[in-house]
């Protein structure tokens, strides 16, 4: 996977982190696990978890930064992804096959919204729409 062809998506304004979000290489891991036809076998599963976790780690604080600024049903739906990677495993990288599918389900969802944010507005305070 680190073979993958660099494609760095778009980033907001100030966004938190300043490693670049390689588009490809995320891509590759969760279609990977969502493309595969046999179980994944076990060191490979603990290796994709990894990965896959630190996708979604790289992923949240850029989509958090931007989701104010969103709209109607893409807030909405960018919310909901972030609220659900709060029940994510958080001190241990889970490996069973669920997990990894969970993980790459995730780190699928918060790339297509990081890199289709839709039009957005200024910044809305207080509470989610």
């Amino acid at each position: 996977m680190a073979d993958a062809a660099t494609s760095t998506a778009p980033r907001a304004a100030g966004a938190h982190s300043n490693a670049p979000i390689d588009a490809e290489t995320i891509r590759h891991s969760y279609e990977t696990v969502l493309r595969a036809s046999d179980p994944i076998p076990g060191d490979d599963r603990i290796r994709l978890a990894a990965l896959l976790r630190g996708h979604v780690q790289l992923l949240v604080p850029e989509l958090a930064e931007v989701e104010p600024r969103m709209r109607g049903e893409q807030r909405r739906t960018t919310c909901h992804v972030l609220a659900r990677n709060r029940h994510l495993p958080a001190e241990r990288i889970a490996t069973s096959p669920q997990d990894i599918w969970d993980l790459a389900i995730q780190c699928r969802a918060l790339l297509t919204l990081h890199e289709n944010p839709g039009p957005r507005a200024r910044p809305v305070s207080g509470g989610r729409s």
